[in-house]
């Protein structure tokens, strides 16, 4: 069962509830624990190169799997932003080379990858003359397994007080002199 719409409004955050809890005890209310580029680039490379062998074939399996390589760039900066590592704009001057060791690691296993949602959209457009014929042959093969119909025997004229005569059309004006 769905949820009514004032039960959904009663279940969220009253203003002010993220102002509840003591100053300092969220990660991202602290001072990050690296404050350059240099610092963020030497975290993400051991991270992803130096990494154990299960997060390494981890990685491989979600790139493997189709999931874009800035997507989950994106997931790891943003993530580490969330954990207090770095600053957002650190992450942001980073993500283009945590995008080119995601790359890496999925040539040196040998895994095709698809490097944003844009690749994708455009790998799957058809053009429209593609489309017209594609659209034509269907038809065709349709009309060919449509057996004909046959004709529908004529319906017998209805008899009886209401039934209409055959001179009156379906709709006729009234002219009762308004």
């Amino acid at each position: 069962m769905e949820p009514r719409p004032s039960s959904v409004f009663l279940n969220a955050p009253i203003p002010g509830m993220s102002l509840t809890t003591e100053p300092g005890n969220r990660p991202w209310e602290n001072p990050p624990s690296m404050s350059t580029v240099e610092e963020a680039l030497e975290y993400y490379a051991n991270r992803i190169f130096k990494a154990d062998k299960f997060v390494m074939d981890d990685l491989v399996d979600i790139i493997e799997s189709g999931i874009p390589i800035r997507n989950l760039a994106n997931i790891l900066q943003t993530t580490s932003v969330m954990q207090g590592r770095h600053t957002l704009d650190v992450g942001f001057l980073v993500l283009p080379a945590i995008e080119e060791m995601l790359m890496a690691v999925a040539d040196l296993n040998g895994v095709k990858y698809v490097t944003s949602v844009e690749e994708i959209i455009n790998s799957q457009r058809v053009s429209r003359r593609q489309a017209r014929l594609a659209a034509k042959e269907a038809f065709k093969t349709v009309e060919q397994l449509e057996p004909e119909m046959p004709e529908m025997p004529a319906m017998p004229m209805s008899k009886g007080l209401m039934a209409r005569t055959s001179e009156q059309s379906p709709v006729e004006e009234n002219n009762y002199g308004l």
